[in-house]
């Protein structure tokens, strides 16, 4: 099933109907958390993304290109195993991804969306910081961005973190004119700076 409402209608459909044989319905994000505990199991080194279940039957493992050292042959052995753990699959395919292009990805998203943010690259992966006094409609397009990049990507390669910044000046003062000087009591004037 494509989300949890699907897969509920679908749980609903076979408890209600006569059926003679047993049947599961699973959801992309359960099979992917089910497939990455086997692998972290057995293949604790191994640097991949996500499996993308566009098409069931034929789902698609996203390997990182640079931090992988498995040869062909230990990648075909790879997807026969993967395939033994998916039943509905008629076979697994594994597909190299560029690292530089899961974190340009993300640094585009962040960009359009006009977030604030800082990059910190570490050992096996890149943070992205979202920073600022952000408003409640930024954080929104920050989390739903966030989100969509998870659904596409996986978190494994890129984490996104989010630190908020208070406007200390809110609520204690008043603002005059547009030259943004703010009185802070009688005879004390501040003039702040962009946050």
């Amino acid at each position: 099933a494509q989300n949890e409402r699907d897969t509920l209608w679908a749980r609903q459909v076979l408890a209600r109907g006569d059926y003679d044989k047993n049947a599961r319905v699973i959801n992309e994000n359960e099979e992917n958390k089910r497939i990455s505990i086997w692998l972290d199991t057995y293949y604790p080194q191994l640097a991949y993304y996500r499996i993308h279940f566009d098409e069931p039957r034929k789902p698609v493992f996203w390997l990182s290109r640079q931090r992988n050292t498995m040869s062909k042959k230990e990648l075909e052995m790879l997807s026969q195993k993967l395939r033994a753990l998916m039943p509905y699959a008629d076979s697994v395919n594994i597909t190299l991804m560029d690292d530089v292009t899961a974190a340009g990805q993300a640094e585009a998203g962040l960009k359009q969306q006009a977030l604030p943010y800082s990059r910190r690259n570490h050992k096996g992966g890149v943070t992205f910081v979202i920073q600022g006094a952000l408003d409640d409609v930024e954080i929104l397009r920050a989390r739903q961005f966030v989100d969509s990049y998870y659904r596409t990507w996986g978190g494994r390669y890129v984490q996104f973190a989010i630190e908020l910044k208070d406007d200390w000046l809110k609520g204690r003062s008043f603002q005059y004119g547009a030259e943004g000087y703010i009185k802070m009591s009688p005879g004390h004037w501040y003039f702040p700076s962009p946050l």
